[in-house]
């Protein structure tokens, strides 16, 4: 999992939408919550956001791939805040 850390993340299309900026493990010890920087650029301005991990495939490229996304769909999804 550490490998894909800072990876982009595409859609089925072969869109950039985004890069993979942390996974959360659960309390079951198995990655549980995907976490992935949309929007800004070159880093600066990006928001987070969580989606679960067993979403994220990997495809004949060697991508990583969020089926179904979209820049304009992960974009309006809640911004994610680590907890205080």
């Amino acid at each position: 999992a550490t490998e894909l850390l800072g990876s982009t993340i595409y859609n089925e299309n072969g869109d950039s939408i985004g890069k993979l900026d942390d996974f959360i493990v659960g309390s079951d010890a198995k990655v549980s919550i995907a976490v992935i920087a949309v929007g800004g650029f070159l880093g600066v301005g990006a928001r987070m956001i969580a989606v679960p991990a067993s979403l994220l495939k990997g495809n004949d490229a060697n991508q990583t791939v969020l089926p179904g996304a979209s820049k304009e769909k992960l974009e309006a999804l809640p911004e994610f805040r680590y907890a205080q």
